[in-house]
């Protein structure tokens, strides 16, 4: 499969799971959470679906809700003929904005004691 072909597949399945979990889904675990990314195989077979969640507190709660919700997301693949066969899909929690966010407090912090030095 073209590599093109593959790109817009994956935007494709990034819309539709996004819009399914943020307006079908009811289980409040599932509330405001971003898909940030989506890879799909050459061969179609696997799906690996990127996510973060604004409450860090709740991780195993929402990647529960996640995994229970696989049945009913390949359900709205299928419905909405994007693809033959439905993959199999694998939620990961996506780290990018936690450690930008440690990041960021590290450098605030080197900042200040560069001030700190400073005076």
């Amino acid at each position: 499969m073209s590599n093109i072909h593959i790109k817009r597949m994956e935007s494709a399945l990034k819309k539709l799971i996004s819009n399914t979990l943020n307006f079908k889904m009811r289980d409040k675990n599932l509330q405001f959470i971003t898909i940030t990314d989506i890879e799909l195989t050459n061969d179609l077979s696997y799906l690996k679906i990127y996510y973060s969640h604004l409450e860090d507190d709740r991780k195993e709660n929402v990647q529960n809700a996640l995994d229970g919700s696989v049945g009913f997301l390949k359900n709205e693949i299928a419905k909405a003929k994007l693809m033959r066969k439905i993959p199999e899909l694998v939620f990961k929690y996506d780290e990018v904005e936690e450690k930008a966010r440690n990041l960021e407090t590290i450098f605030a912090r080197i900042h200040s004691e560069n001030e700190r030095k400073q005076k």
